[in-house]
């Protein structure tokens, strides 16, 4: 504003004075040449919000084909991990659902073979128990009938025993009887038949 309302004598001082305050900011501020009267300055107070906003505004359109590209790419890669958590949990629960199904038939089958334990034991134990009884009771029986042999034979020989010292006994007696008695014996023997 200064430099409009100065006179055009004026104008050559203020052009003057501006190019030796320019060479002395250019002087006091690190800047890089970019060639053509072009360059970036450093300073950043003097570059001001302007160019600041102007810098982040050429980083996003420079990078953002770069960030969206990479942010995409991992998108994907996350999605695709996602993806495969999703199968694999998807697998596992049908993986669990088998096992408990597999469980229950295995109990099933366990609980069957218990049960035709058990019934075979009862069977087992009633079988044993009749083939005892009856082992013992024909045990009992064949005891019984040799304990009746036995007595049957012992009582044959008592009588057989009895029998033959009577006779001798008889004989010995008759032996020892006077002619009076032997008479009446005869008498009595010859009767009884």
């Amino acid at each position: 504003a200064a430099a409009v309302a100065t006179p055009a004598f004026g104008a050559e001082e203020a052009a003057t004075t501006a190019g030796a305050a320019a060479v002395a900011t250019a002087e006091a501020a690190p800047r890089i040449p970019l060639g053509g009267g072009f360059a970036i300055n450093l300073d950043i107070p003097e570059t001001g919000l302007v160019n600041i906003v102007v810098l982040i505004a050429g980083l996003l359109y420079l990078l953002a084909p770069l960030l969206s590209e990479s942010m995409s790419t991992r998108e994907k890669e996350i999605q695709t991990d996602i993806d495969d958590a999703i199968a694999k949990y998807n697998e596992a629960t049908a993986r669990l659902a088998e096992a408990q199904k597999a469980k229950a038939q295995a109990n099933e089958v366990i609980a069957e073979i218990n049960a035709s334990i058990e019934k075979d034991q009862k069977e087992f134990k009633a079988t044993i128990e009749t083939q005892t009884e009856a082992t013992l009771e024909k045990q009992a029986a064949a005891a019984q009938q040799a304990l009746k042999d036995l007595q049957a034979g012992a009582d044959l020989k008592v009588e057989s025993y009895i029998q033959e010292q009577a006779i001798k006994r008889g004989v010995k007696e008759l032996q020892q009887l006077d002619g009076d008695q032997k008479s009446k014996f005869m008498d009595a023997a010859i009767n009884s038949l």
